[in-house]
């Protein structure tokens, strides 16, 4: 196999799969982080100061992607909803971990209001995004835990469970 190869086969492994996306919206705050302050130390130092959100917000997305890998393995069919729950979560954790970090890029574009605005409205709601974010992403895992267990009890009565009617 090549090393392609193995990498898909890694990540086929719902923990390695559900860590690997937590790490990637750490690296991904991280870097927006730094790159509005202009420096990795600035913008480390900016990702920390968001408090326990740091820690919830890679493993809310670790955990929903985990499931949803796993779910993934499970059957070999449609698996939409569980892909559009996935990404609706992942999706609001990015924008509210963007949040912590926007109001930083003003200070690089002052001529432009629309960023103003935009920075000072997320900066002023910041945590209320990061709590609307974390309970999408509990609703979508709890969703993709629900298809889980259903089709865990299809498979179990030897039914089809690739044949989805919801």
């Amino acid at each position: 196999m090549t090393g392609k190869q193995n990498i898909r086969e890694l990540l086929k492994n719902p923990f390695i799969f559900g860590g690997a996306a937590g790490l990637l919206v750490v690296l991904f705050n991280i870097s927006i982080a730094s790159l509005a302050e202009g420096s990795f130390e600035k913008g480390y130092e900016v990702f920390l100061a968001n408090g326990i959100f740091v820690y919830l917000i890679p493993l809310a997305v670790g955990v929903q992607m985990g499931l949803f890998r796993y779910h993934r393995n499970l059957i070999n069919g449609n698996v939409s909803g569980s892909e559009k729950a996935g990404m609706a979560g992942s999706a609001t954790s990015s924008l509210a971990m963007l949040a912590c970090c926007l109001h930083h890029v003003s200070d690089l574009l002052p001529a432009v209001s629309f960023i103003l605005a935009t920075s000072s409205f997320l900066t002023e709601y910041k945590d209320t995004i990061i709590i609307i974010g974390l309970s999408v992403n509990m609703a979508g895992s709890a969703y993709i835990a629900r298809a889980i267990l259903k089709d865990r009890s299809i498979i179990a009565t030897g039914k089809s469970c690739c044949v989805r009617g919801d």
